[in-house]
């Protein structure tokens, strides 16, 4: 009978450990899972069990392991499961509490965190703000992005490969239409050309200039048959917080004769003169650049048959083709030579048609 007794009793033990070695096999696979519900389920399902005790007690031990690996929320609802199915334990209210209050301190240092950083944000955007209104009133400045994402400001002149910019000109095709008040006189005629610029930036000016000459060698048709030639050096300046492209310009200019016959016409003599006037000058709409001058000359101060002189005109470049260094194009120009004389007024209008070779600077 006692043996029969001792081996329903160890029975029994075996039974109940195997049903509770399940149990925390649940418990584990909810924890695991962070599934608080499932776990209050679990306590539901066993609340009658005379293992209970030990089953919430492995739930709380497993919760301290939730705190330890900083799962605090997690170990917060796996508390409360406790508590929802046992409030008389006191072991899991006091850890819930403690829980509770660390998830709070944490909610308030990534709050701090939070503020510090958007604080941060705000001050480098008002530095920011302050050097962009810095450098807007210095000059003309471009952004660029750094690998790292930061960015950095740039003078525009100084993103150029080469600060210097240039253009040399061939007029394959000059022609000049020249008209005579007095005597009533027109004529057509035709030449080459050469000319060439240069601008060199710096952060407060932009120093240009340049240079034209042409010899108009042909008339055509029934006009007299007189020789012209044309040379000019003017030197530009333009203020770069001002305008970049908005050039003054100085220098001097000749208009020659070169021929002395003159049976038909009364054509002014050589007339030489210092110049002076505006420019807009080294002006790109993309890669299309664009030239529009005024000057007047007065020179003419010192000619008693010319009262008043002045020239205006412009030019086109049509980019053709472009590699790393250079680039090939086309150019038009048109330009007005005008002569106020005591017998009338003489103009001298001007077509070319050129070939430009330019470096490239960005």
């Amino acid at each position: 009978m006692a043996i029969t007794l001792l081996l329903s009793c160890s029975f029994f033990a075996f039974a109940q450990n195997a049903d509770l070695s399940e149990v925390y096999k649940k418990i584990d696979m909810a924890v695991a899972a962070k599934n608080a519900d499932t776990i209050s389920s679990i306590l539901k399902e066993n609340r009658e069990s005379s293992s209970y005790p030990m089953i919430e007690a492995y739930t709380l031990k497993k919760t301290r392991q939730l705190i330890i690996s900083d799962n605090l929320e997690v170990a917060r609802q796996t508390s409360l499961a406790v508590i929802d199915n046992n409030i008389e334990n006191f072991d899991a209210v006091e850890l819930y509490s403690y829980i509770d209050k660390a998830i709070l301190n944490q909610q308030a240092a990534e709050q701090a965190a939070e503020n510090r950083k958007r604080l941060e944000q705000e001050r480098i955007a008002a530095l920011n703000a302050k050097s962009k209104a810095k450098l807007a009133s210095r000059g003309n400045y471009q952004i660029v992005n750094t690998a790292s994402g930061q960015e950095v400001y740039i003078n525009e002149q100084q993103a150029s490969f080469s600060p210097i910019v240039w253009t040399v000109r061939l007029g394959l095709a000059d022609f000049m239409y020249q008209m005579i008040a007095d005597p009533s006189y027109s004529s057509l005629k035709y030449g080459l050309a050469v000319g060439g610029d240069l601008f060199y930036p710096s952060e407060r000016f932009i120093f240009g200039g340049e240079v034209f000459a042409d010899a108009l060698i042909l008339t055509m048709g029934d006009g007299e048959q007189e020789f012209f030639m044309t040379g000019k050096l003017v030197p530009e300046i333009a203020f770069a917080d001002f305008a970049k492209s908005l050039f003054l310009r100085f220098g001097i200019s000749a208009n020659m004769l070169a021929s002395k016959v003159r049976d038909q016409t009364n054509s002014a003599e050589t007339f030489v003169s210092p110049v002076v006037g505006l420019a807009l000058d080294n002006f790109y709409i993309g890669e299309t650049r664009l030239k529009l001058f005024y000057d007047y000359d007065f020179g003419h101060l010192a000619y008693e048959d010319i009262n008043a002189a002045m020239e205006f005109g412009g030019s086109i470049l049509f980019p053709m083709a472009i590699n790393d260094k250079t680039k090939v194009g086309i150019e038009l120009g048109v330009q007005d030579l005008l002569l106020m004389r005591e017998a009338g007024m003489e103009n001298r209008a001007k077509f070319t048609f050129a070939i430009g070779v330019g470096n490239v600077t960005k």
